[in-house]
């Protein structure tokens, strides 16, 4: 018997079959509104009403909720978007799928769907799910219409057509998928769900609002344009991290729209779903990773992706200079210099410095590469920006700025040649000299007069350049040669505890805590690039479009142009006496 049909009878005899008539519809009309509109915000009540309908003595095989699941289904029933990160054994699909189900019944005429990294995925997981559990509540398939031709459960199709009109089916993430229409759906496990599938295709095709029994249509209910998603932690940088952020934003901007959840391994082991002890045997077990627990059991996730070129773990661990620099500092060792890296941006991009102390180590030795500080200047014209590098050149008197020379960067050189006027203080900066001319012949007419000479490196880069410098970044941060500043968090930590933070005004803070900050930003735009390969140069592509890489280029020709000078120093100092000389037989 359907929910509708047992709760249209009367409540005095809701155990005995008894006709209908249209007296006695109307008659419990009203009570019938009234328990449909609490068991949608108590679906898990719903549950327990379709397994007391069961024999007794058949009830203990039947589906007997724990208090963390009640709380799962109450809360993605009474939410529009729900988004919940949980590890393996939590139930997290089979709850998922159960929501969906209790929709169907609930909310008459609706078409759900599910839908998941591959359609062959999606179809096992609802078919697999949806038969457990009308085994375990039979009272769910008494809402499923399982006559000949209408619900179909198989390895290629998964259909559940409902006694009240609603539709639960699987929709693939595929292209071919446009044109569909539905009013919600579940998105299980979104970390293998192609972002771009997803916003164009999937997300689209919830547009309709579910008809009423009248023909008209109500756009507040929560069943409207629900989605639902549900996964084991992936990576931040990627699409379902995003997707998280903004469901967090949502809940905080308008809490009865949006909820977000989580959980760990404790709470399946506290209620007897996983064993205590395979936890444990993983964690002894040679070929333990911590990432991949703390993804897979502790819903963390992490820094970085399985294909990223450079570890979280190294920078962070190279994250250890407790104070930024502003300006040259002749504290440090007397051959130590200053060096800039420079990505030039115009429309839309940001220019991006970063600001290296460079120590040398004794004879031919790798040298020290201290990150001091990053600046970043907004969309300006060439000239203002040129006043603005010159400016930084000499506060840090830099031997050189490194730049890349391919696209905009040959029109900043351009204007990096010639002298301008400072509008702050009318004072003249110089024309800037190039110092590898015999790669620019063409800047060599700009090597006369007044000029700071060798003052630029300008970089073509191109996939051999780029290959040496990917690698000699990730061998320098590996062997901890680059020294950068400590997290921002650590870093304001250790200021409020001084009187002179406590007494600072919220900018000052913020302007004391920028290069700590940027240091950061530098950090995620590192971890969000992937390797790739064209035969024997490294590629590295953005993990996310959303991610500049911005920051890491100036980072990386700031480092190219100090290997390069390491590079001569080392051929200077490999040459003998003893080369030099001349012998004639006697």
């Amino acid at each position: 018997m359907a929910l509708e049909d047992i709760l249209k009878t009367d409540q005095h005899n809701s155990f005995a079959k008894m006709g209908l008539s249209e007296q006695r519809l109307l008659a419990c009309l009203s009570e019938t509104r009234k328990a449909i509109s609490f068991y949608r915000d108590y679906p898990d009540l719903l549950v327990d009403f379709y397994v007391s309908c069961v024999p007794e003595k058949e009830q203990k095989t039947c589906l007997h909720l724990f208090f963390y699941q009640r709380i799962f289904l109450r809360q993605v029933m009474r939410h529009r978007h729900a988004y919940a990160t949980y590890p393996r054994a939590y139930s997290k699909s089979f709850l998922a799928m159960l929501v969906l189900m209790l929709r169907c019944i609930l909310y008459p005429n609706s078409h759900l769907f599910v839908t998941s990294g591959g359609k062959e995925q999606a179809v096992g997981i609802a078919r697999e799910k949806a038969e457990e559990l009308c085994k375990l509540v039979p009272g769910l398939s008494n809402e499923v219409n399982f006559e000949r031709g209408k619900s179909k459960s198989s390895k290629e199709e998964f259909t559940f057509l409902f006694k009240n009109g609603s539709v639960l089916d699987v929709i693939p993430a595929r292209q071919s998928s446009r044109g569909r229409r539905a009013n919600g759906g579940l998105m299980e496990e979104i970390i293998l769900i192609d972002g771009t599938l997803l916003n164009e295709v999937i997300i689209p095709l919830m547009n309709v609002d579910r008809r009423l029994p009248d023909g008209t249509r109500n756009k507040d209910e929560v069943v409207n344009k629900s989605q639902v998603y549900v996964t084991t932690a992936g990576w931040k940088g990627t699409y379902a991290y995003e997707k998280l952020m903004m469901t967090v934003i949502e809940s905080i901007l308008d809490p009865d729209e949006s909820v977000v959840m989580g959980g760990t391994w404790r709470i399946p082991v506290a209620e007897g779903l996983l064993n205590k002890n395979f936890v444990q045997q993983l964690k002894l077990d040679g070929t333990y990773n911590e990432s991949s627990f703390g993804r897979e059991y502790e819903s963390d996730w992490g820094g970085d992706s399985e294909a990223a070129y450079f570890s979280s773990e190294t920078f962070d661990k190279n994250r250890v200079l407790l104070q930024p620099e502003y300006e040259y500092s002749g504290r440090s060792s007397k051959s130590a210099y200053y060096v800039l890296g420079v990505d030039v941006g115009r429309k839309g991009c940001t220019t991006e410095v970063c600001v290296f102390k460079c120590t040398p180590q004794g004879q031919g030795g790798t040298s020290l590469k201290s990150l001091v500080n990053c600046y970043s200047y907004e969309e300006e014209h060439f000239e203002q920006q040129a006043i603005n590098i010159k400016k930084l050149f000499y506060k840090f008197k830099a031997r050189a700025i490194a730049i890349d020379a391919n696209g905009l960067g040959i029109g900043f050189v351009d204007y990096m040649v010639k002298p301008q006027i400072d509008p702050e203080t009318g004072d003249t900066l110089i024309a800037f000299g190039v110092d590898n001319t015999d790669e620019y012949p063409e800047y060599k007419q700009y090597d006369r007069g007044e000029v700071e000479r060798n003052a630029m490196f300008l970089i073509k880069a191109n996939a051999p350049i780029n290959t040496e410098a990917h690698s000699y970044v990730q061998t320098q941060l590996s062997s901890g040669k680059i020294k950068l500043l400590i997290d921002e968090q650590q870093a304001k930590v250790k200021l409020m505890a001084t009187k002179i933070g406590q007494a600072m005004d919220p900018d000052k803070r913020a302007e004391y805590l920028r290069p700590f900050t940027m240091t950061t930003v530098l950090r995620e735009q590192m971890l969000n690039l992937i390797e790739d390969n064209e035969g024997v140069n490294i590629i590295l592509k953005q993990s996310s479009k959303k991610v500049p890489k911005d920051r890491f280029s100036a980072f990386e020709y700031g480092l190219y142009y100090i290997k390069k000078q390491e590079d001569k120093h080392k051929r200077r100092g490999s040459k003998s006496f003893k080369d030099m000389m001349l012998y004639t037989r006697s």
